[in-house]
């Protein structure tokens, strides 16, 4: 905590944050963090600096109101949180930066994204915690990922209990496994997604502290974020936690509280969901084929590891004695040949692949990381581009369509 309070008031935003939000945040607590406003310097750079080295020096004696203000101000002081603010605040018909416009001038230098999340933290709480909880969708750089055994399964969560039951299920899986008593269940329905932000206790932590200059012990039980994703239309759930048990677990209540059906995942589970096989059939001469007039205008293949491992006749795996992980600017494959041309990749397994993908947004380029891990298993560190993503992969037959037969085969 302390760690992320630092990252956020450093010194690229001591030198421009307004000093009056900045005073109006603190201000219950100067006295409890060792600040006397009235005698900071006079001088602006000065004034400036001796915030920073406050701040810079932050540790656990900071009050815990200013800790999670300041921790959730840091969550949304992305461009992705910056996205959520605008958008949730245009919805709502608010300008958050209305009071802080000059008239008659262009977009003022200082809006940027943590500016804006101080301002929406500051007056307009409302639009700042539902921007808050749509960013949580976004903190699982791994989801788990299933597909229902038949297509047009309609959620049923505005039945009358439903939502309550599914409530309680969660909360006595939570309680049963980690002792934590509490548990928030909260839900979004977004376009045509369907989205269940669970905030719930997680394995009790104990650290050594200092307590008024003496040892002491602090145990504590932080309160961590699952997020259920499901889409109708296709029948799929993507489960975000910390805990693959927990995910696991997740997918089952949504199933059985939610679609009435609570084996209805089951079967996907151990399907195939990604393949590198397009990478291992055309080697050095693979390209991603790309819409020319999407959002999406360029994959490398940034990295490849290969070796020699082996599915057996009993379908276990037989580890490689050895393994190989290359890196290149644009095509990873490419360069292995160059590198080692004694290496067919016909003889060998593609264990897994790291691309960069590069999205135009509002006429500015972002590149989004992502490893392909077959069989089941994707990640991203910004999921805010995740369906975009998905997408391509699917058009380049990376992350296999789950074909209406194979659902209607699995529902037999």
């Amino acid at each position: 905590m302390a760690k992320r309070i630092r990252n956020f008031i450093d010194r690229a935003f001591s030198r421009t944050v307004d000093l009056k939000m900045l005073h109006r945040l603190l201000s219950p607590y100067l006295e409890q963090i060792g600040l006397d406003w009235a005698t900071l310097p006079t001088g602006d750079p000065k004034r400036r600096e001796a915030i920073f080295n406050l701040f810079a020096k932050a540790d656990l004696r900071f009050p815990a109101p200013l800790q999670f203000a300041l921790y959730n101000i840091s969550t949304l002081s992305t461009d992705a949180g910056a996205r959520f603010i605008q958008e949730i605040a245009t919805e709502m018909g608010v300008d958050v930066l209305a009071a802080h416009r000059i008239d008659g001038a262009p977009d003022d230098l200082r809006f940027t994204p943590r500016f804006m999340a101080l301002a929406t933290w500051l007056d307009h709480r409302v639009v700042f915690d539902k921007a808050l909880s749509a960013a949580a969708f976004l903190t699982h750089t791994t989801k788990l990922e299933r597909d229902a055994d038949r297509e047009d399964v309609e959620p049923r969560h505005h039945e009358q209990g439903v939502q309550d039951a599914f409530a309680e299920a969660v909360r006595t899986h939570f309680l049963g496994r980690y002792n934590g008593r509490y548990c928030d269940v909260r839900w979004f329905e977004d376009e045509d997604l369907l989205r269940v932000l669970i905030l719930h206790g997680s394995k009790p932590e104990t650290k050594n502290v200092d307590q008024g200059g003496a040892e002491d012990t602090l145990k504590f039980r932080e309160i961590v974020q699952s997020t259920i994703e499901f889409d109708p239309r296709q029948g799929s759930i993507a489960v975000g936690s910390k805990s693959a048990t927990d995910a696991k677990t997740l997918v089952k209540l949504f199933g059985e509280h939610i679609l009435g059906d609570k084996e209805i995942f089951e079967a996907s589970a151990k399907e195939q969901l990604y393949t590198l096989e397009p990478l291992q059939r055309q080697g050095a001469s693979f390209k991603f084929h790309l819409d020319e007039s999407g959002d999406i205008t360029h994959v490398a293949l940034r990295e490849v590891r290969v070796d020699e491992a082996q599915v057996t006749k009993t379908g276990r795996l037989k580890r490689s004695p050895w393994f190989l992980t290359l890196g290149d600017t644009d095509n990873a494959l490419k360069r292995l040949k160059v590198v080692a041309p004694e290496i067919e990749i016909d003889d060998v397994r593609i264990v897994h692949a790291k691309i960069d993908v590069t999205i135009e947004v509002e006429g500015t380029e972002t590149v989004v990381p992502v490893t392909i891990r077959p069989p089941r298993t994707v990640s991203m560190r910004d999921h805010s581009h995740e369906r975009l993503i998905l997408e391509m992969l699917e058009d380049n037959d990376i992350r296999k369509r789950r074909r209406s037969d194979q659902a209607a085969a699995a529902a037999e």
